[in-house]
Parts: structure tokens; sequence; C-alpha cells
């Protein structure tokens, strides 16, 4: 295998070169796509050797002693696991709701017939809205600490068989990233919860 050949890259290709070629084609051939994964797992070789200085000097040596027999990969190759961030598979932490809605933030679709605004008419529309969770005043509860299981990110990342990786909520903390020893019942530990409430349009009857 010419590692360069596989990426498509010239021998002079830089790292950032490298590794944008090496995204392209391993996002296009990564078997949770529907891609060939012996494909793959080729690319993803190839980048192994381009990406570290030392392994891409032994190819050059080996290329021009013996061609390009079998190359040391290292123990435990993973095509999947060690370029895993290149594909933001990594946990990622959820962003929080906003506690409470300001009021630039809900919109409205009024749907008003020609009719109507000639002669005016009145609409109640009802909605909902966060607001802060009045026992815990937003806290979410007492005891407040990082999540064991994901280190406080809210996803793991798992790998059901050695050909997936896949990236699924923590279930311990329900994707918050963080447990309390004293939950809040009431806003299910979320510093915040949903109100029903209305407004009312006035469209004001057309002048002549």
């Amino acid at each position: 295998m010419d590692p360069y050949k596989t990426l498509g890259v010239s021998e002079g290709a830089d790292k950032q070169a490298i590794k944008k070629a090496y995204r392209k084609l391993a996002a296009q051939h990564h078997p949770d796509r529907g891609g060939d994964e012996e494909k793959f797992k080729e690319v993803s070789a190839a980048y192994s050797i381009l990406s570290d200085d030392n392994k891409r000097k032994e190819y050059h040596t080996r290329q021009q002693n013996h061609g390009f027999p079998d190359f040391d990969f290292g123990p435990g190759f993973d095509p999947f696991g060690p370029f895993a961030d290149l594909f933001n598979f990594g946990p990622k932490k959820r962003k929080p709701a906003k506690k409470n809605t300001e009021d630039a933030e809900v919109q409205f679709n009024l749907r008003i017939n020609l009719e109507q605004i000639k002669r005016g008419a009145t609409h109640e529309i009802q909605f909902k809205r966060n607001k802060i969770c009045e026992k815990c005043n937003g806290a979410g509860g007492q005891g407040k600490r990082q999540c064991g299981v994901c280190k406080g990110a809210g996803s793991r990342v798992v790998k059901p068989n050695p050909y997936v990786v896949q990236q699924v909520t923590c279930a311990f903390c329900k994707g918050r990233g963080n447990i309390f020893d004293n939950p809040c019942k009431p806003c299910a530990t979320d510093g915040y919860t949903q109100i029903k409430d209305s407004v009312v349009i006035r469209v004001e009857e057309e002048k002549k």
C-alpha cells in the first residue's frame, strides 16, 4: 500500500493537507455511513503513517530499501479509535436550556384573512414558556457534582462492536453532565418549569 496514493496527496504534502484528505475519504468510506469497511481501514492506516513523523520517515526508509512490506502500526492499532475526534465522535456537553424565555424569543404565526383585516379581529394565542423553578430558584437541586460516569460531558462514546463507534446520551445523568445529592423534583433538576401563558392580539379595523 502506498499511503500517499491511498489518501491522494503528494509526498510533499504537509500535515494539514494530509488531515484534510483523510477526513474526506474516511467520512466517505466509514461503515456507519454505508461505506466500505476495508477501504476505511486502508485510509486510516495510511493516515496513521503520514500523520506521524517517525512512521512517515520509517516508511520512506523501507520504501527505498525493500519496497513496502508489512508495516508495524504498533500494538493494538484500531482504525476507528485514534481518529474519532476528527469526526466529532468525542463526548459533547449538552448546552443548558435557558431558564427564562425572553419575550423576543417567543414568535407566533398569526393566520388571518382579508376580511378580518378589513373589519378587525381579536385572537387569543396560548403558548408555553420557561420559568425559573420556584422550589430550587433555578439551581436544579442541592449537592450538585459532576457525573462520574461521563465526566461531565453528558454523553459517552461506545463501541458495540470493533467496527462501529457511537455517541450516546449518558443514562446516569440523562445528558446533563451533573447529578445532585438532593435533586429538585418539581423541575426534574432542569432549573426551570414550563408554564402555560396567553396573549391577546387585536387587529384594528381598516380605516377608509
